[in-house]
């Protein structure tokens, strides 16, 4: 929701009681669709399964992967954590024992997949379907990180002029994308927040 509160104002500009004008950017907006799609994506995977105890794996997969990257991020700014690695780790695998993980397959269960597989499985749980969403969430991903691919074969643009093998082009934001990669982050919020008004109540 965050992002789609910096997206609304990087592209709404109010200039009277009556009017208001739109600004597209090329790709700082891809990127915060991008936010978007897959933090919804992760909420949708994280409520998506029926059984408790799925999300209640997929939920302390994550937490191991966190723990981690903590670490790491610590690491890097030479501080220490309020409490070490393995002690948050072992209090993680507490947990999944507890949960119905066995010792002979407590690394498996707290394996947590790459991103783009979450985004994908995440939209199986809605209407449009994971294949959809992987694409439109890999589609911003590229402009994100200003991929030559991506800027060119998603955004609009023109040859202003052409010396010899050297062509000066103009690169414009491309409102339909802009629109479509919106909607389904904005589908895939409602599906969040549905989901979990529906978990809140179950037993």
């Amino acid at each position: 929701m965050d992002h789609l509160m910096a997206l609304w104002a990087s592209l709404v500009r109010e200039e009277g009681p009556a009017h208001a004008s739109a600004v597209l950017h090329t790709h700082a907006q891809a990127s915060l669709v991008h936010g978007v799609i897959e933090n919804a994506a992760r909420a949708v995977w994280l409520l998506g399964p029926d059984e408790r105890p799925a999300r209640v794996q997929r939920r302390l997969a994550l937490q191991i992967k966190e723990v981690k990257d903590s670490t790491k991020l610590h690491s890097r700014f030479n501080a220490q954590p309020a409490r070490d690695e393995e002690t948050r780790l072992d209090e993680v695998r507490r947990l999944a024992l507890a949960a119905g993980a066995s010792v002979h397959t407590l690394k498996t269960f707290l394996a947590a997949p790459q991103y783009s597989k979450i985004v994908e499985e995440g939209g199986a749980h809605t209407t449009l379907g994971g294949e959809l969403i992987l694409t439109l969430w890999s589609a911003c991903s590229s402009l994100a990180h200003g991929d030559i691919n991506g800027t060119f074969g998603l955004l609009r643009h023109e040859i202003v002029s052409q010396d010899d093998d050297t062509a000066l082009t103009r690169v414009t934001g491309n409102f339909s994308m802009l629109r479509y990669t919106t909607q389904a982050g904005v589908h895939l919020i409602d599906r969040a927040l549905a989901l979990y008004t529906q978990r809140a109540v179950e037993p």
